[in-house]
């Protein structure tokens, strides 16, 4: 994919790495957050295989900032659970919602019609 950026301050290609591999460690973390993937499957994982790598070859204050970016990324991603949820676990909680929302009607028509007797 072509993209077009216009950086309006001195940003170099380390800036821009760091940025990036923030913005994959927060989606891995939500990911785990969220349940779509496991902890056991993050091991074996090549994403996480390969931030794990970069960070490795990363000096201490690029891991910090690593680390600065990773949350706000993080704090971002998290607002908008379901778009972690598997399609499972999408449909589960779709399912609850109907369920409360028929449970409640059957509760205000059974309401009114004490009222009405």
């Amino acid at each position: 994919m072509d993209e077009v950026r216009f950086v309006h301050r001195e940003e170099s290609f380390n800036d821009l790495a760091v940025r990036e591999l923030a913005k994959s460690q927060a989606k891995c973390l939500c990911l785990l957050q969220f349940k779509r993937c496991s902890k056991d499957l993050c091991v074996n994982c090549a994403s996480g295989q390969r931030i794990r790598s970069c960070k490795n070859c990363m000096n201490d204050y690029d891991k910090e900032r690593l680390q600065n970016y990773t949350l706000d990324y993080y704090n971002d991603f998290s607002r908008n659970p379901m778009a972690w949820m598997s399609h499972k676990q999408f449909v589960r909680s779709y399912n609850r919602f109907v369920f409360v929302l028929i449970l409640f009607m059957f509760l205000i028509v059974g309401s009114l019609g004490l009222c009405a007797l």
